[in-house]
């Protein structure tokens, strides 16, 4: 059995394996849709976003640009990365790592859907506010979490993966020293498989 250390260090290589079963299997009956539609609607049409741990790009980065954002998306892993530009070569996919995040651009948005909560605890801590510094005054911050301090693991195709979260209180200050307020959220949301979604404005 291995430890939490073990496989927080496994998981990228797990997505790197995986890419093409996990594309494959992946729901793509957009049941975040009610969130993803909060966060347009919030962005406004026509405005460039970040989706920040885009995996394949399908179906959330697929649905974000069929509404007519520019989307640029980012992950760590080459492979999936790889689907993403095969889906969408007419998008901007950059391979990087969001606890290094340092692009010459701000965005209107930027999503971290089921992506944020691999990061651990104080990785957590520090990327919060580099989110911040990529987004425009008032842009919007939608990311998935857990829903109480701690770590856990998770699944990838029968494969463990390393996740964790901060309490909502730790959020809640961290975005507040980052320039940003929580402006709606929801912890194990029903309407939402379950997912806790926090949603935040820059100042």
């Amino acid at each position: 059995m291995k430890n939490l250390r073990e496989i927080e260090a496994n998981t990228k290589l797990v997505y790197e394996s995986e890419a093409q079963t996990y594309y494959r299997m992946r729901d793509k009956t957009l049941f975040e849709k009610k969130w993803i539609n909060s966060f347009i609607a919030k962005v406004g049409s026509n405005e460039r976003v970040l989706d920040v741990g885009c995996g394949p790009a399908d179906p959330i980065a697929k649905y974000i640009i069929e509404q007519g954002l520019e989307l640029v998306g980012l992950d760590y892993s080459e492979a999936m990365l790889s689907i993403a530009k095969d889906n969408f070569p007419q998008n901007e996919w950059i391979l990087g790592d969001m606890t290094k995040l340092s692009l010459k651009q701000r965005f209107k948005g930027i999503i971290a859907w089921n992506s944020f909560f691999h990061l651990n605890r104080q990785q957590q801590k520090e990327t919060l506010p580099l989110f911040s510094n990529h987004l425009v005054t008032k842009g919007i911050l939608i990311f998935t979490a857990g829903p109480e301090n701690g770590e856990i693991t998770g699944k990838v195709n029968g494969k463990d993966v390393y996740h964790s979260s901060l309490s909502f209180d730790e959020y809640q200050k961290i975005l507040k020293l980052s320039d940003m307020k929580i402006i709606e959220y929801k912890l194990n949301d029903p309407e939402c498989n379950f997912h806790s979604v926090y949603l935040a404005q820059k100042i």
